[in-house]
């Protein structure tokens, strides 16, 4: 029963912090988008953030570009499914994979490396 808890809370958490970047920094939403970005102005990703039931064949596309590119952009699975991530970010619709190039006033970054390291 501790751990649903705690896996809400988590969720709630990055909830949070995903609404703030999204009134307060730049993200794009969706793969192309995010392939896109890693392409292009790698450098200027500070993380791609995936739901949960992202295609293998996505993920992997990411990090191939990253490593052909020589970058080093973290990944975070969001442990939920796309469905849930739209509307964690407001929108109607799912979302596979969105990318965050400006954090704004959230933690993002912070709050994800220490769910990475539990």
């Amino acid at each position: 029963m501790a751990e649903i808890k705690t896996k809400s809370v988590e969720i709630s958490d990055t909830n949070r912090e995903l609404q703030k970047v999204l009134k307060s920094g730049k993200v794009l939403i969706g793969t192309n988008e995010t392939l896109k970005a890693l392409r292009g102005k790698e450098k200027e990703v500070k993380v791609v953030i995936y739901a949960s039931n992202c295609p293998e064949k996505i993920k992997e596309g990411f990090k191939e570009v990253t490593k052909q590119k020589k970058g080093n952009v973290p990944f975070y699975e969001y442990p939920v499914n796309s469905l849930e991530l739209g509307l964690a970010c407001g929108k109607p619709y799912s979302i596979a994979s969105l990318c965050i190039l400006d954090t704004g006033k959230s933690d993002i970054l912070r709050h994800i490396e220490k769910e990475k390291k539990r």
